[in-house]
């Protein structure tokens, strides 16, 4: 049903297509105004994936990652027309996206937490100045302060400023921290940023141990009116990349509570106002630990488990508390939902079995493999290296989890190693 807003342009910062593709179910036709960066829009083809959206009315060619030009080329192309609500796309839009919520007097996160939210090391600073737990962290500048902060312990380094899981390394009492140094300054996602030279900031942290959560929070004017707590899974060894999801995740109501806590507290310690939140958080001996938090759509398909596992649509309500509306939020989760990504060693993929059996089981919602005989598989160094993903629906948080592991490990993705590549050169291949 298309959703009813108040009169002007939906402005989103950052083309966000598989966003864009949720909002196609409710938005008026031509409603939307995507701002993208020139480099960027030539290298997703931008213009010709936006011309497939019925909701898309034009996009805005203007630079937005560390930079506010976009203000003056957004409305200087609106020319006066009124704006209905501003969303970010992407992770990199979540600060424009802020500042142009602010500048219209619609509802957002607010500058200031959206400049906490998209820099780790502002993050720690807020939230150790609230009292929320934290690991021990500093800033690096390169490898020699890292082994400085290490001193021969464990530690994790990664990038302060920049998305996903990209460039993160948890490493060991006596790694190599300047070969991991130049692993995590030399993490690219290209296709997503500007040619022009950004600035990037690095950080070092002690390592945590403990089972990680995330929470995702909807909250109006500095209040959260909706808060699940989802149960991760999580790669082993140097790179944490995420391996599977469960909403929700079953706590007990003590263990439940400490989470809301914490994320009440984080709202606060940032200024949050109005949007979406997604924390990740480890749960230790004195409670949850702040490992990061981004003021953005979380990714990895959370959205459509939490609308399975709920029921309802977590995008459209986020778009009516954008737009300034009241909407009718999710109560209690009556299922449970799980995804589990799949990977594959490194090399040349050889064979495919067990995708097809798999996506006929009761419960499954979506299956798919990504690679095919011949393609190169990188080594799982981030995100992007996964191949493939099972979503599926079960009647509580303990079905799910068991039905994911029983689903992965009917699939089978046989590889050669012989013929292993470079990651960024897999990512071209696929």
């Amino acid at each position: 049903m298309q959703m009813e807003l108040p009169p002007g342009r939906v402005v989103m910062v950052g083309f966000g297509k598989l966003l864009l593709n949720q909002m196609e179910q409710f938005l008026p036709e031509n409603s939307v105004v995507v701002v993208e960066d020139p480099d960027i829009i030539r290298k997703r083809t931008v213009h010709e994936a936006a011309a497939e959206l019925r909701c898309v009315a034009s996009v805005v060619e203007a630079p937005y990652h560390q930079d506010l030009a976009l203000v003056a080329a957004v409305e200087e192309h609106l020319a006066g027309e009124p704006v209905a609500l501003v969303i970010a796309g992407l992770e990199y839009g979540v600060h424009g996206a802020a500042v142009l919520a602010e500048r219209w007097g619609r509802p957002g996160a607010g500058a200031k937490a959206a400049a906490a939210l998209t820099d780790k090391l502002e993050l720690r600073a807020a939230a150790r100045a609230a009292g929320l737990h934290n690991p021990e962290w500093t800033e690096v500048f390169g490898p020699a302060d890292a082994e400085r902060f290490a001193d021969g312990g464990p530690v994790v380094l990664k990038p302060a400023n920049r998305h996903a899981s990209l460039g993160v390394q948890l490493l060991e009492a006596g790694d190599d921290i300047a070969a991991a140094w130049e692993l995590t300054v030399s993490a690219r996602d290209d296709l997503m940023l500007p040619d022009r030279e950004l600035a990037w900031r690095y950080m070092a942290e002690r390592r945590l141990h403990g089972h990680e959560y995330s929470v995702e929070a909807l909250v109006r004017g500095g209040r959260i009116v909706f808060l699940n707590v989802t149960d991760k899974l999580t790669a082993g060894g140097r790179y944490p990349v995420e391996l599977g999801h469960v909403v929700p995740a079953g706590l007990p109501d003590e263990v439940q509570q400490g989470f809301e806590d914490a994320m009440t507290r984080l709202v606060a310690a940032v200024g949050y106002d109005t949007g979406i939140l997604h924390a990740e958080w480890m749960l230790g001996e004195e409670g949850p630990v702040l490992i990061e938090c981004a003021g953005r759509v979380p990714g990895d398909s959370i959205t459509f488990l939490l609308d399975a596992a709920y029921g309802g649509n977590v995008i459209r309500t986020l778009v009516e508390l954008l737009a300034g509306g009241s909407p009718r939020l999710p109560g209690g989760a009556p299922m449970a939902a799980a995804i589990r990504f799949l990977t594959a060693p490194a090399g040349t993929v050889t064979a495919v079995t067990g995708i097809e059996e798999v996506q006929q089981r009761p419960g499954v919602l979506r299956a798919a493999v990504a690679v095919a005989p011949g393609d190169q598989v990188a080594e799982l160094r981030s995100s992007w290296d996964r191949v493939g993903e099972i979503m599926l629906l079960a009647a509580d948080h303990t079905a799910a989890r068991a039905a994911a592991d029983e689903a992965a490990a009917a699939v089978h993705i046989a590889v050669d190693a012989a013929d292993a590549v470079d990651a960024a050169d897999a990512g071209a291949a696929r």
